[in-house]
């Protein structure tokens, strides 16, 4: 039998992987489910959560809370009626988007572009090739 903290790390992985699924934020989420950005947060960190709490996620979700324990490997898609997943990022939408980004960045100061290289690195750590 599953530990309290294993099902409680299970219910986060699952709601993150919903949330994904859905195209949604934290922040997104957290405001549909009416709470607040750093508790969703939490919850997504495997911390304890009520029923009440749980039962907003997964309304917020759209999805019946017996999903939140539904076993890892089961696809989302296969899950959520009516679904179907996006199809994967072209090269040439990436392309275009990190033109968009690279001009964005040429018209800041130098100050400012510092600072959004260091964002950008943060947000997009480099991929190490193999």
């Amino acid at each position: 039998m599953a530990s309290d903290e294993e099902w409680l790390r299970q219910i986060s992985r699952r709601v993150v992987e919903l949330r994904r699924a859905r195209g949604m934020t934290q922040r997104a989420l957290a405001t549909k489910a009416r709470l607040s950005v750093s508790q969703m947060f939490r919850i997504e960190q495997g911390a304890n959560l009520s029923v009440s709490t749980l039962l907003a996620v997964a309304r917020a979700l759209g999805v019946t809370p017996d999903l939140l324990f539904t076993a890892q490997g089961t696809p989302v898609a296969a899950m959520l009626p009516g679904y179907a997943q996006a199809d994967p990022p072209r090269p040439q939408m990436r392309e275009a988007a990190v033109e968009r980004v690279s001009n964005f960045v040429q018209g800041l100061s130098a100050d400012e572009r510092r600072r959004a290289i260091r964002l950008l690195r943060a947000a997009f750590p480099a991929r190490r090739a193999e």
